[in-house]
């Protein structure tokens, strides 16, 4: 009897120890490495786009519904419960309804945000949900720039922004998008909300290396002169199933005639660019 005990407590510190060291090294292979990751989250119909380098990261939009969650478990090491920024390119449920979820769940210690407001139950959601984290909150214009350790983001619009979240949209509200440069050494990519046209011409743009196409690939985004000026090596469309035609053939071919490779999340599921600030590759 007291064998078989000797037994089942030996049993039991094995399994321990196993438990233990499976624990230990699912520990350190979620340690975060020193390149830049930039992951376009596949989530439908919306945008969501998590940034992270070492141990900081950073969340653009937060698509349509939960999915985003699934993108931040899988990226973020399973201890981490903070996100360092959440930006917000504009008020449309197809980019903030997912951040409703991912305010509840994570602690947000910086909202880089747009002011402008919708009149949608979705919005009225987001906004409670962003006053009550009690976070630092801020309403970037063109020529602002944020330094995140070793990335800069360089805000091109809009031109101008109210500091209270909620104002009313003169206009369309898609035009009203954040739209910001990512640099992490030479390292460039451009983040452009759902901006058309209109906008796009009237950015400063230098050469990049990743476009994340505006407006899931509309007629009315991405225009020959825009692509000349920006001269991107990949565009990433961010899309799902939807009734608006997106992407649209007439982009799909502007980005042909460019030489622009495309990459669509409806296709190819998540996209990841990693960077070591020289040379970059997706996976």
């Amino acid at each position: 009897m007291e064998e078989e005990m000797e037994i089942n407590r030996a049993k039991i510190i094995l399994i321990s120890l196993v438990l233990i060291i499976g624990l230990i090294w699912s520990a350190i292979l979620s340690l975060p490495d020193n390149q830049l990751h930039l992951v376009f989250c596949d989530v439908g119909q919306g945008d969501a786009t998590l940034i992270y380098q070492g141990s900081n990261q950073i969340l653009i939009d937060g698509g349509p519904d939960q999915r985003v969650l699934g993108c931040l478990s899988y990226h973020l090491p399973f201890w981490d419960r903070e996100i360092e920024m959440v930006i917000v390119t504009h008020p449309e449920s197809d980019h903030i309804t997912g951040l409703i979820d991912v305010i509840e769940r994570y602690n947000v210690r910086q909202f880089v945000i747009n002011s402008v407001g919708k009149d949608s139950a979705v919005f009225k959601e987001f906004q409670a949900a962003v006053l009550a984290e009690k976070a630092s909150v801020y309403f970037p214009k063109a020529g602002d720039r944020i330094k995140a350790n070793s990335l800069v983001l360089s805000f091109l619009w809009p031109q101008h922004q109210e500091k209270v979240l909620g104002v009313n949209a003169e206009g369309e509200v898609n035009d009203t998008s954040l739209v910001f440069e990512l640099a992490y050494g030479q390292f460039e990519a451009l983040l452009t909300g759902d901006i058309s046209t209109k906008v796009e011409s009237q950015l400063d743009l230098d050469d990049i290396e990743i476009l994340k196409v505006a407006h899931h690939g509309s007629k009315y985004s991405t225009s020959e002169e825009f692509l000349e000026k920006s001269r991107p090596e990949l565009a990433i469309i961010s899309v799902g199933k939807n009734s608006f035609g997106h992407p649209t053939q007439e982009v799909i071919e502007k980005l042909n005639q460019a030489g622009v490779e495309l990459l669509r999340t409806d296709q190819e599921g998540e996209i990841e660019v990693v960077s070591n600030g020289e040379t970059w590759y997706t996976q």
